[in-house]
């Protein structure tokens, strides 16, 4: 892969240096600039082909959701704020991924592998193609074929206006964002359980607190979402502890 050209806004110094610390164990990435402010960074978002920026939220200068309004075929943005309630404000602009300071390196380490994997499904997009038939999904990817019955699908991952599916022995991308590959598979098989997130009601084992068990995997649940879970069960009631 070719280096991946980026910037860090923030106001807070010590934020900006965290971030660039933890991106020294990604050397794909290419720091091309360091601001403390959203009109700081204008001129290389235009001249230095930035494919991703980290960027605060709340800043004296400007408010970093609403400068990435301003910005026409804006890169891709990872909003890092100590403000968790701007989230739906930042996925409205199409943001990849949302982290809450204290940054924790983990959680910025599962953020940028998603970026990686996003910027490589680009990379291919002209390559792919999918198909449904009656009980199976078709990838075409190139001259390779990857058929997927959809009984083996565990859940769906929105990615931006790609779509992961997982099956137990394979994860899959697709170019359908996550509304439209829903539209298009069997009616009350698979229930959205959050803005990211839709899974197979069949493999459906427990919800506890705010994640439902698929399988070993634990998801999200958006607030919106928890009601109608319980509505889409088939083989047993859910009970929320």
């Amino acid at each position: 892969m070719a280096p991946i050209n980026c910037i860090i806004v923030d106001d807070n110094e010590i934020d900006r240096l965290i971030v660039e610390e933890y991106l020294q164990d990604y050397p794909e990435f290419k720091l091309t600039g360091s601001f403390c402010n959203p009109l700081e960074s204008v001129a290389a978002m235009q001249q230095q082909n930035i494919a991703v920026v980290f960027m605060d939220i709340d800043m004296p200068v400007m408010n970093g959701i609403d400068f990435f309004k301003t910005v026409n075929n804006p890169p891709l943005c990872i909003f890092i704020t100590s403000h968790p309630d701007y989230a739906t404000d930042a996925f409205e602009v199409h943001a990849l991924d949302y982290l809450v300071k204290p940054l924790d390196k983990q959680r910025f380490d599962r953020s940028v592998n998603r970026l990686k994997e996003l910027l490589q499904i680009k990379a291919k997009a002209l390559h792919y193609d999918l198909q449904f038939e009656r009980d199976t999904l078709t990838i075409k990817e190139g001259t390779a074929i990857t058929r997927i019955n959809m009984q083996d699908i565990i859940y769906l991952e929105a990615i931006t206006n790609y779509t992961r599916i997982v099956t137990p022995s394979k994860k899959h991308i697709t170019l359908s964002n996550l509304k439209n590959l829903m539209d298009q598979l069997p009616d009350k098989k698979f229930i959205r359980i959050h803005r990211s997130y839709a899974v197979a009601v069949d493999k459906i084992e427990r919800i506890e607190n705010k994640e439902l068990f698929a399988g070993l995997v634990a998801l999200p649940i958006g607030k919106t979402y928890r009601s109608s879970i319980s509505s889409f069960m088939i083989r047993k009631p859910l009970q929320f502890n």
